[in-house]
């Protein structure tokens, strides 16, 4: 995975999510044409997407705008579908760590949007969280 901090744009090993990019444009990608559909109302479309190994994104649009991306790194942990809390923090810990390496020292503030890394103690899940300026 790389976050262009220039565009907001994601590469993945089986292909690109690009900031401005229409519900449409990305279900006519390889990446977007294997995406599951999680949840749809008339508002917002989530869809699921393994983008390489040791990735899992959720790609939400707004209408048909492309909103926020969520991505989720693989620990061992997941091998045996244990959940806990501790567990997601060692997530968002090698989240941390990746987002240091690769785009420097918080804030992630761009003109495009912002990236963070959140653990959600409610939905216990820690998540790299790609947002896009409206």
């Amino acid at each position: 995975m790389k976050i262009d901090t220039a565009d907001g744009s994601l590469s993945f090993a089986r292909g690109v999510v690009r900031s401005g990019q229409s519900r449409n444009e990305f279900l006519a990608t390889s990446l977007g044409g294997s995406a599951r559909q999680e949840l749809i109302n008339e508002e917002w479309w989530h869809l699921h997407v393994k983008p390489e190994p040791g990735l899992h994104a959720n790609v939400l649009f707004r209408g048909d705008r492309l909103h926020q991306v969520y991505v989720l790194m693989e620990i061992p942990s997941d091998q045996h579908n244990e959940w806990t809390e501790a567990n997601e923090m060692e997530r968002k810990a090698a989240h941390d760590r990746w987002l240091r390496r690769n785009l420097g020292e918080p804030p992630y503030e761009y003109g495009w949007g912002s990236v963070s890394s959140e653990f959600d103690a409610k939905g216990c899940v820690s998540e790299i969280i790609v947002s896009y300026a409206s």
